[in-house]
């Protein structure tokens, strides 16, 4: 099982924008969010990755190497916490655990084969277990995920909704 943490860049990154996502203690990647428009993009072993919020809430993505979209994920339901994702045939969901959106668990089928929690007070850290043939940048599409929608809450809590 493959254990992941992400983290924010600075103590002054207010909410998740830039995540250095951790192995260990040795950073492999940084996933840096648009305060705008929501787009990601990263690097793994000198190939860039972009993902790009999709629909007309920005509630869907897709993550695309170079031109071609390798992974997709689709909210099932606006008022549930609960994401599908396609990626080379595969299917998963992602959906929480906790009424409070800190925990999620990830399932194939109906089986749980990993998870991510938001850690430490304000919920900005990430521990991501996944299985190891999960492969690693829709680990980093999944960090995505769960960081835009701790986002979204965040925005619609600060707006009184």
């Amino acid at each position: 099982m493959a254990v992941l943490r992400a983290e924010p860049l600075g103590w002054a990154s207010f909410g998740i924008r830039n995540l250095s996502i951790l192995s260990g203690d040795e950073e492999f990647t940084q996933l840096k969010i648009s305060a705008f428009k929501r787009k990601g993009s990263f690097d793994l072993d000198g190939e860039a990755f972009t993902i790009e919020p999709v629909g007309f809430l920005r509630i869907n993505a897709v993550l695309k190497q170079g031109a071609a979209v390798i992974a997709r994920v689709r909210k099932s339901s606006i008022l549930r916490r609960r994401f599908e994702i396609s990626s080379a045939g595969h299917r998963l969901v992602l959906e929480s655990r906790s009424w409070t959106g800190r925990e999620y668990a990830l399932l194939l089928g109906s089986q749980e084969v990993g998870g991510i929690q938001r850690e430490g007070f304000t919920g900005r850290k990430l521990l991501l277990e996944f299985p190891d043939d999960v492969p690693l940048f829709l680990q980093v599409f999944l960090a995505y995920v769960v960081a835009s929608q701790a986002r979204r809450e965040r925005a619609a809590a600060a707006s009184g909704g």
